[in-house]
């Protein structure tokens, strides 16, 4: 898991006011190729009857008195029923281990375990499918990418000054000069005159007709 994933899902923490401690592990080679890494969340008051969803939005933290999270963020694909039946490790965060670690780290048994991943389908049948396999699991909560992003995006002024911070001064500054259009959540080009893109762009996610037969499949078989 990159650095920027990880310093991306802390300073969100942090700005729904929770105290963040970072935990960095290395997984056996069977399990994954990445390093893996843990933040322990803690926050010093909770509002009393808030019963947070599964999937996680802003508002839902204020349930949430401590927690361990683990950051699967893999941005290439979205999560799918066949992502989990083929990633076993997605479901890590809820295993003994991690249990006995965060047991150890709060010093009470009294905590949440949340998985952040890239983002899950829209569609409903898939997305539910999908939402249960990782419920299975016994993890207790999962929170989107995007989610992440949209609230950091929300809390970060076009007039403040967060030089401390390379990732929230980016987002400012994409802000402050109107790359972000909040509304949608999508970057702004020029229309016209903008150079072609490389042959290498737009690799990385795969395009929207090929997502959506992705999904028309995952929903076949899981519908």
């Amino acid at each position: 898991m990159s650095d920027l994933n990880m310093q991306l899902v802390r300073e969100f923490f942090e700005l729904n006011r929770f105290y963040v401690l970072p935990h960095w592990r290395c997984e056996d080679a069977s399990h994954s190729s990445e390093n893996a890494s843990l933040l322990f969340v803690e926050r010093a008051q909770i509002e009393a009857g808030t019963e947070p969803e599964f999937l996680l939005r802003p508002a839902d933290l204020a349930g949430i008195h401590r927690a361990v999270v683990e950051v699967r963020a893999w941005h290439t694909d979205r999560v799918y029923p066949s992502t989990i039946e083929g990633n076993p490790v997605l479901g890590h965060v809820a295993g003994q281990e991690i249990r006995d670690l965060a047991e150890t780290m709060f010093g009470v048994p009294d905590f949440k375990t949340i998985l952040v991943v890239s983002e899950f389908s829209a569609a409903p049948t898939v997305r539910a499918r999908t939402l249960q396999m990782l419920q299975d699991f016994g993890i207790g909560h999962v929170l989107e990418f995007p989610t992440i992003l949209g609230d950091l995006l929300d809390g970060v002024s076009v007039n403040g000054n967060y030089a401390p911070s390379q990732t929230l001064q980016t987002l400012r500054l994409m802000k402050r000069y109107s790359f972000v259009r909040r509304q949608q959540m999508e970057l702004v080009f020029p229309s016209s005159g903008a150079p072609e893109p490389s042959p290498r762009a737009g690799r990385g996610r795969p395009r929207e007709d090929a997502v959506d037969r992705r999904e028309e499949d995952e929903e076949s078989t899981y519908g």
